[in-house]
């Protein structure tokens, strides 16, 4: 299990652990998407909300699939899920749910 933040999503507790370097320079295009999410979200956020938890996921458990997150995600956790994932992996915590650090 890698270390991570302990979340509980409905009556289950995970280990969210931060992305890995491969992850975040595949999902660098969800991660910007993230930036933009203000207080109402489009389908296009909620599925790179769904494509950044589930590769963060995958980690420390690999069978999750994009429809368990899909499932597992609303309006309340998802904000605090998403700065676990990018506040682990070292990405600045604003306003939106992840802000790039400065100089990216």
């Amino acid at each position: 299990m890698i270390e991570g933040t302990t979340i509980a999503i409905g009556d289950k507790e995970y280990v969210v652990p931060a992305l890995s370097f491969g992850q975040i320079k595949r999902l660098i295009p969800k991660i910007q998407v993230l930036q933009s999410v203000t207080s109402s979200l489009t389908s296009e956020q909620m599925e790179a909300v769904v494509e950044v938890v589930q590769t963060a996921l995958k980690r420390n458990y690999p069978e999750i699939t994009a429809d368990d997150v899909e499932d597992m995600l609303d309006l309340s956790n998802a904000p605090r899920i998403i700065k676990a994932i990018l506040g682990g992996s070292g990405f600045v915590q604003g306003e939106n749910m992840g802000e790039a650090p400065a100089g990216n």
